[in-house]
Parts: C-alpha cells; structure tokens; sequence
C-alpha cells in the first residue's frame, strides 16, 4: 500500500479541535443511565490531564454471541456521568503517564486496546499513547501534548489507518515535533494491528526492532517548518541565544550559548543593560526579541522576561542533571561529551541550544588529539587487543574474554544500563600490573583515570565528578588502616554499576548535602580481592592470575614463551588506540547495546541467573564488539557462548558464598613428590584419595599429608568423617589472597549451616590452628 509523503502533501489540513475548557470528571466513573441496557463494560480507560486530573473515559465491550464489540465514550457534564463524543483539545491517552517522563520517546497506535498491547513491544524508556474516537476522531486530540519529544507511529494496516497517521505526522509538524512512520514488514498482514496475535513466525523482538529504527529517522518536515534556524541541526533549539536552566539560592541561572557553562545570576542583574548585555553581547538582538507592543523596550522588561523562563524551568540544582566527558545515551540519542565540544549522532551541537533534560557544559578536552576519531578500529585492531588478553596466564581461559570485553565496553561505559566491572587478581610477582598497564591502560589511555594505592573514596568520587569515565585502580591492597577506604570504594563501585534513580548523597563540612549519580566502569588490581558480598561479586568479574608453577624445564620454556607471546601483542597495540576504540564503539553504541541484551538473555537462561546475564552479557556482548560490527543473534550468541566452561559462574548463581568458597579451595593446585615424581593435583583430588579413591601415582598417606600442609585435615572419627579446616594455616591464607573472600573469609565459613568450630587447636602437620570442620556430604554435593 502507498503510504503518503508527507513533504509532497498540497491538500490543508483541518486544525486540530480545541475547547476552550475541559470539565473534571469524578471518580470513580459510573456508566451512564442511557448505557445501562449495555451491562457492565469489559474495559474503560480514563483520559486525564497531566496533573492526573479525570476529563473522560472510553468504555468497551468485548464481542460475544450475537452481539459485536462496541465502543463508548463517557463524560461528566457538571451534574452527571452521559455518553457522547469528546469536546475538542482532549489530551492523548495516558498523558498524567507522559508528563512525568517529559522527554521519552513515545509511540501512536490506533486504539486503547491496541495501546495497551503495545506495551510489551516498547523499547526500554518508551511511553505508548493513542486518541479516543478511532481512525476518524484524530483531530478531537490537542497534540501539542507531546512537544519536546520524538514520536514513531504505528498506523492500522489499512486504508483509514494509513491516512490517520499521515494527518496525525502533519499536525506533529506544524509544533515542530519530530515524527516517523514505521516501516511495516511485508509478512505483516493487511488489517493487522498491535493488538492483534502476532502472525506467524513473527517475534516480539522483531517488533521492538522496527519501532526502534523507525526512532532513527524522525524528523520535521522541511515543508511545513517554521523558523530556518532548526535546519541547523534536529537537536538544537534556536529560538533563543541562551538557555533557561532554573532558578535557586536566590539567582537565576542560564546557559549562554557563547559560555555554554551554567552562569548565576541575581534578579537585579537581569534588569540592567549590563546585565543582559553580558548574557548576550548584542543589543540589537534583544531589542528584536523583547520589545512589548504596547510597553515599548526596555531593560526592566527584557530582566522579567528571562527571570520568567527561568521559573518555568522549575528549580535548578547544580550538577543533578550534569552530564561531563564521556558517552552518553541521550533518550535514544548517542552523546559523546569531549570536554570541548559536544556531538550528538555524530553532529556537532551548542550544549546550550541541545534541547535535552541534561546539561552538557563545556570544559577542558579528553584527548589533547582526537584525530583518531576520524579512524575508528577495525575488526583486526580489535582481534589483536583480544588476543594480547588471552594471552595472559589466567587460571580460567574464559577470563582472557571477559577482560577484554571490559575494555571494549569501558569507553561508553555511561551510555549501558549495566556496568560490569573486573578485579584482577593473582600473587606476588604474577604480572597483574604488567597486565593492567600493557592492555588495559594502552587501550584506555586518558580515556580512564588511574588513582594509586593511597586513593580515598573521597578523591575518586570527587575526581570523576559528573564524568563517565573507566577508573583504572591498581595495587588497590587492602591492610587494617586502609581496609575501611577500600570498601568505601567496592560501594562506590556497587553503586556505580546500575542505571537507577538512586543518588550518592553526602554531607560536606559547610552543613550542606551534596549528591552525585557515578557511571563509572571500575578495574581493579591487588593480591586480595575485598569483595564480601553477593551484591558485589555480581557485579564484578574476579580474574585470577595463575602463579608461576614450572615444575620441568620444559614448563618454564612454555611460559616464558608465553610470556614473550603477550608482550609482544602488546607492542602491536598502537598510540592512537583509545581514540580508535572510542569512535568504533560510539558509532557501534546501539549494535552494541541490542548485543548486551542478547547475550545478558542467553547467559540468564543457561545459567538461570538474571544478575549473572547482566553481569557476563555486557562484558561477552563486549568482547564480540571487538572484532563483529553486526547484530547478534540469539543462535550466534550462543554458538560463541558454547567455547566456555561456566562452572565457575554457576556456583555464584545460588548466592551462597559458603559454597563458592569451598569450591575455591577444592579448586586449588597442589604438587605433590611421589615415586613417579612430583605431580599436580587438585586439592579436591586429594581430598577423593583421602576418601577412598585410588590414583595409581599418589597414595593416600601422601595425600592425606599434603591435605594437611595446606590447612585442610580429614577425621574419620567424628561421626561418619568430615573435614577440619584450619583458620590460621599460611598455604591456606595464601589461597584465601586469590578468593573474592579473602578478607573475613573464615566468618564466611562459619555461615554453612553444617559447619562446627573446634573447642581448641587442631594440628596440622607440625602447626597447630583453630579449625571449622564440615561433614563429608558437603563435599560429596560438591561434586555435582
């Protein structure tokens, strides 16, 4: 079916019905007596103000035997509930639901019914509205409800439908609203509607998709605009030459779009020609704006005029809605702050004209040279930043993807829902720093910060301001003065990985309140990992690097091979790297997130953990970015996904750390010398020896003996045979430094539910210690 063009249309369309009051209905609605043959409605929708106030409702009732499906409109006329059509100037569905989120964007279908089951088609941060009266009745709705806003309509697929929506667009036009049509796809039958089952073969995501695309091309029709000044830019507001921010603390503040920084200024200041001249250095200009007809021009007028957009704005509060350097997701808009200057899709924009609900104020550049943008990394730069990550000696190969994934994401870390961050984490002398210096920080470059061992909460908190940056934080150790500043940091962490509405709020020493939102990526580095909690390890990758463990020459030759290997991927990384990965991931950003939430919903399935899908989604999501610009399909993601082993992560998934960290012990390599020379095994391993098992190399005297060196000792005489592990055993603490547990690990122990602490020492070959002893079923459950 030929749809319209909008820019083409000759034929005048009728303006838009108003009246000149709107009548508040009562609640709750009673069906009219005329209605009352009718029997009670199946459905009624309310049309109410934006301040929620009731004007009118839609009442349906469903088809049944021999009777169709009708529609109602109710009203109250001052004394009483009559049905009859709607007075002109009625607001579109939901509005109470609209103003509240005043710059979503917001989606037309046709019908409440069809609005109404549209919901689970909207794209996150969406809002659904409709007009009562049908394909017909579309001019009775006062559109200027939605000013400020992108709009996507979803006609009926029909004739009456189709020219709706065209009509609907012109009239969005007219108030400078931009609009699109969505594309219907061909296997959509005629008829077809929202509300109606989806055809076959059809899927919700696909949907969601259209509607997102169709988001993509919303515009103003050049036609029908009317100022030239909004040609300029689709995101830009012209009409004045600074920008209305609020007022507070007795000043008004603006934006200037000269400054573009917020500037305060008191009410007086407003009113003199010095004033205003010092807003806007052109007096010819204001004199063209603010001159009245009947008053004439002058200074007192112009400072009333400016304090009153001020009110109208509401109350400005420094920095809540401050957006510094970093990537932003803009209502469906990407953002790239660079400190000077301000692009949006691509598009250079005056953040004091950007019509937005946050505030971009310049200040000093990211990247002294930012001609790296103009070079977004290719497939085969991200391949080479992948493969130098793998190359590390991780104790998990899947952690070689899971960092890289970090740095693919780290650069829009401000523009994704969810942030994961990582902690690497290994002995002494095992390359940690060698690893966050020679990938992370040659990839990241000034993209991230990178405070040292001494930093405070306080510091990076006041560092990263209003910034989305990565926070790159190495040697993070831990001692007993300084175990207080880091957990200041893991719930500053913890609150930086959600997009929520809860704020960081602290006091300052002048008695006043401040509060921040952070959006923040964090990588830490350090021998012990302090994270304690289950909301924390969630919300952090731990990335254990392997110790050195060569036993034969050969051995040694491999690693230091390897370690060869690694250093010279990183050599390959260039300088320009981080401008490099910065652009690709900008211009990939909404790839990007559509393939964060593929992965998140692959991952939570087969791990059956949502927090685990936000948690690896974003960081696999991450790592595919590197060297795949498409989208990702559910079956590509889970193709990829297969490659790995998610023991690891399927432990964390029962919340219970008393479990994950016997699973870290158990895990832990141990040598043993045999008569077949020294061999390796699992301290789980061991463990099954002790218990019975037989291993032709290792008896069970040797094992039993290794077990107890590193704090564990098997006892057959309590009960039917359990475990004691010993609290203050060094080869035990030195695994303890590797576990997300490592500080207050043996409280950990104590919450299993089976668990006994010992009455006095336990001895363990030579050392004697305070021990917790666990039954043997609990590590017979171990094993499944």
């Amino acid at each position: 079916m030929k749809l319209v063009k909008l820019e083409d249309v000759t034929e005048p369309i009728a303006p838009v019905e108003r009246s000149p009051a709107v009548i508040p209905m009562p609640e709750p609605v009673v069906l009219p007596d005329e209605l009352s043959k009718m029997g009670p409605w199946d459905h009624l929708w309310v049309y109410r103000m934006p301040d929620g106030q009731a004007i009118g409702a839609v009442a349906r009732w469903d088809a049944a035997p021999g009777r169709k499906k009708e529609f109602r409109p109710i009203y109250w006329n001052g004394e009483k509930f009559i049905s009859g059509a709607f007075s002109g100037g009625t607001p579109p569905l939901y509005a109470d639901l609209l103003a509240a989120q005043p710059l979503a964007p917001v989606l037309i279908v046709e019908g409440e019914k069809t609005a109404d089951a549209a919901q689970k088609y909207l794209p996150a941060g969406w809002q659904v509205t409709t007009w009562p009266g049908g394909a017909a009745a579309w001019r009775k709705t006062d559109w200027s409800f939605l000013d400020g806003r992108r709009v996507v309509v979803w006609p009926d697929n029909d004739e009456p439908g189709l020219r709706a929506a065209d009509a609907i667009r012109v009239v969005l036009s007219r108030h400078r609203i931009p609009s699109a049509l969505v594309e219907i796809p061909p296997s959509i039958p005629e008829g077809w509607d929202l509300g109606d089952p989806l055809p076959p073969a059809a899927k919700v995501r696909a949907i969601t998709e259209v509607i997102e695309r169709a988001l993509k091309e919303t515009r103003v029709f050049e036609s029908i605009r009317e100022r030239e000044e909004t040609e300029k830019s689709p995101h830009e507001d012209a009409e004045l030459r600074f920008r209305a921010l609020g007022y507070g603390d007795r000043h008004y503040w603006l934006m200037p779009h000269g400054q573009q920084q917020p500037q305060a200024y008191k009410g007086k200041e407003l009113q003199t020609r010095l004033g205003c001249l010092e807003l806007v250095r052109d007096e010819g200009y204001w004199q063209e704006n603010f001159t009245n007809e009947e008053i004439g021009f002058n200074w007192e007028l112009v400072g009333h005029a400016i304090m009153d957009l001020c009110e109208k704005a509401g109350v400005y509060k420094p920095g809540e809605h401050t957006r510094n350097l970093g990537v932003w997701d803009d209502e469906g808009r990407t953002v790239l702050h660079k400190g000077d200057e301000l692009l949006v899709d691509g598009l250079k924009v005056n953040p004091a004209k950007f019509r937005s609900k946050y505030i971009y104020p310049v200040g000093s550049a990211m990247f002294e040279d930012w001609s790296g943008l103009d070079s977004p990394a290719t497939d085969e730069l991200g391949r080479s930043i992948r493969e130098a990550c793998n190359l590390v000696r991780w104790e998990k190969p899947i952690y070689g993807d899971l960092l890289a994934g970090f740095i693919a994401t780290a650069p829009v870390c401000g523009a994704l829902p969810w942030r994961t961050h990582c902690w690497i984490t290994g002995n002494a002398g095992s390359g940690k720093t060698t690893v966050v210096n020679q990938i992370a920080g040659a990839c990241l470059g000034d993209l991230a910060l990178y405070p040292v061992g001494a930093s405070t909460e306080a510091g990076i908190r006041q560092v990263v301001g209003n910034d989305a940056r990565p926070v790159v934080f190495d040697e993070s150790e831990s001692t007993k003065n300084k175990e207080d500043r880091r957990e200041a940091v893991i719930q500053l962490m913890r609150q930086s990985s959600s997009e929520s509405r809860g704020r960081i709020m602290k006091g300052t020493a002048g008695h006043k309140a401040v509060s921040f939102t952070l959006r923040s990526a964090f990588l830490m580095s350090s021998i012990g990992v302090g994270l304690k909690e289950v909301a924390d390890l969630t919300r952090t990758a731990v990335l254990t690097v392997r110790p050195l463990e060569a036993v034969t020459v050969k051995q040694m030759l491999e690693q230091e091979q390897q370690w060869k290997d690694f250093m010279a991927a990183c050599a390959r990384i260039p300088e320009s790297t981080p401008q490099a990965l910065l652009a690709r991931q900008v211009n990939n950003l909404p790839t990007l997130m559509k393939n964060i939430k593929t992965f998140k919903e692959v991952i939570s399935v087969n791990l059956g953990n949502g927090r685990l899908g936000d948690q690896l989604g974003t960081l696999m999501a991450g790592c595919y970015s590197l060297f795949r610009t498409g989208e990702a399909s559910s079956k590509i993601a889970e193709a990829y996904l297969e490659n790995y082993d998610w023991d690891e992560f399927t432990t964390v998934k029962t919340q219970r750390e008393d479990l994950s960290l016997l699973f870290h012990i158990m895990a832990w390599h141990a040598q043993i010398d045999s008569s077949y020379g020294v061999q390796q095994r699992q301290l789980g391993e061991l463990l099954e020896i002790v218990m019975g098992a037989q291993d032709v190399k290792i008896s069970r005297e040797s094992a039993f003996d290794t077990l107890c060196r590193y704090g564990l000792r098997w006892d057959d005489t309590k009960g039917k045979g359990g475990l004691w592990i010993g609290l203050k055993i060094p080869k035990l603490h030195e695994i303890m430094q590797s576990s997300p547990y490592f500080e207050g690990w043996s409280r950990v122990l104590q919450r299993h539910p089976y668990s006994e602490k010992s009455n006095g020492p336990i001895q363990f070959m030579g050392i004697k210690s305070i021990a917790i002893f666990l039954p043997k079923q609990e590590f017979q459950m171990l094993e499944g």
